[in-house]
């Protein structure tokens, strides 16, 4: 063999090599990475919502160790809690996802909040921290108009509903789902039993005659909210830890990679630039509105509308890319129009004077 192809060979060995550590070394790396997803805020926010759910799904594709969902929100609308939960239990069991309810402004995950809590692989949380009372009190806007129109009848049907999803979601991971529905109905009795040696969950009137009552959990009256050691004694949490770094050295990833995600930081720091961006707007109108009040010129009034309908038109723009604005898109369309006829009708006259 000449001493050329040798060379050839060697280095096409060498390259093999490199190739194989350096995609060795991201795999490594990958495993070692824990993406931390912070909930630090009320579950208000259509643009958070869907951050959170952009941010989970590309953090599950980066394969990381752990995700680790921290949480210290006290609650927020069910409809955007639901999409975060759904977001959490349809991410295919790519990696573990972990909520670590910190504390924190909010003192833990209350109402909705314990809802993203139950949706996670595991539940730990710091001491001094809570989770339960997820009573149905924060409604979207649809279910504001559905219980303006049907009264109590669909608030407790939307009730009932919202305490069979928290136990189901309370029971996919082996936590006990009467506790999950006593956290939003004040009207369900839990004591603990013990049968043959297991741990039960039940309503007082369902107990046998052989079964030992071990614990009244919850009287008729109350909602369920549980301290972090209560949370963990019926098994609703996990563990119990100090902070995150304490979470990381249980979970044996004390040396991990932690990466922050900011997805939802950035987009409620963006919603901000929004509002005032549609504070201007309004502003505008405001001056535009008083200048048309008092008698202009022809040119004057027609350069009003003018700046008029595109004000409205960038309202129009923002309130489409931003339900969190508030704005009804159809009535903005309704005034654009009526300021286009109201400029085609004052052109006419423009014209019809000359």
């Amino acid at each position: 063999m000449s001493n050329v192809m040798k060379i050839k060979q060697t280095r096409a060995l060498l390259f093999s090599s490199i190739m194989f550590l350096l995609i060795w070394a991201g795999v490594c790396l990958a495993d070692n990475k824990v993406i931390v997803l912070p909930v630090e805020n009320p579950i208000m926010l259509e643009i958070e919502t869907a951050a959170f759910e952009k941010a989970l799904a590309d953090d599950v594709n980066e394969g990381p160790a752990l995700i680790l969902v921290e949480i210290d929100t006290p609650g927020g609308q069910i409809d955007y809690a639901k999409r975060m939960c759904a977001a959490i239990t349809q991410s295919g069991g790519k990696c573990k996802i972990i909520a670590f309810i910190k504390g924190g402004q909010y003192g833990g995950a209350l109402s909705a909040g314990a809802a993203v809590a139950f949706a996670c692989n595991k539940i730990y949380m710091a001491k001094n921290t809570v989770i339960g009372a997820a009573t149905l009190v924060t409604l979207s806007k649809d279910e504001k108009d559905k219980q303006r129109n049907y009264g109590e009848v669909i608030d407790e049907k939307l009730s009932s509903a919202w305490r069979a999803y928290l136990a189901s979601l309370a029971q996919q991971n082996d936590r006990p789902g009467l506790l999950a529905r006593a956290m939003v109905d004040r009207n369900i009795d839990v004591v603990e039993v013990n049968q043959q040696g297991s741990r039960l969950f039940i309503e007082p009137m369902n107990r046998k005659p052989e079964q030992q009552v071990v614990r009244t959990w919850n009287k008729s009256g109350s909602l369920v909210t549980l301290t972090a050691e209560e949370a963990v004694n019926c098994t609703i949490a996990d563990g119990l830890v100090q902070s995150r770094d304490e979470l990381l050295k249980q979970l044996q990833l004390a040396d991990a990679n932690v990466v922050v995600e900011n997805k939802m930081a950035n987009a409620r720091k963006e919603l901000q630039i929004i509002e005032r961006r549609a504070d201007e707007i309004r502003k505008s109108l405001d001056l535009k509105e008083k200048q048309i009040k008092y008698p202009q010129p022809a040119p004057k009034a027609l350069s009003i509308l003018r700046g008029a309908k595109a004000d409205f038109e960038n309202l129009k723009t923002l309130a489409q890319k931003y339900p969190d604005l508030h704005y009804n898109v159809k009535q903005l369309e309704e005034v654009i129009n009526t300021i286009s006829a109201d400029y085609e009708n004052a052109v006419r006259e423009t014209r019809s004077r000359k």
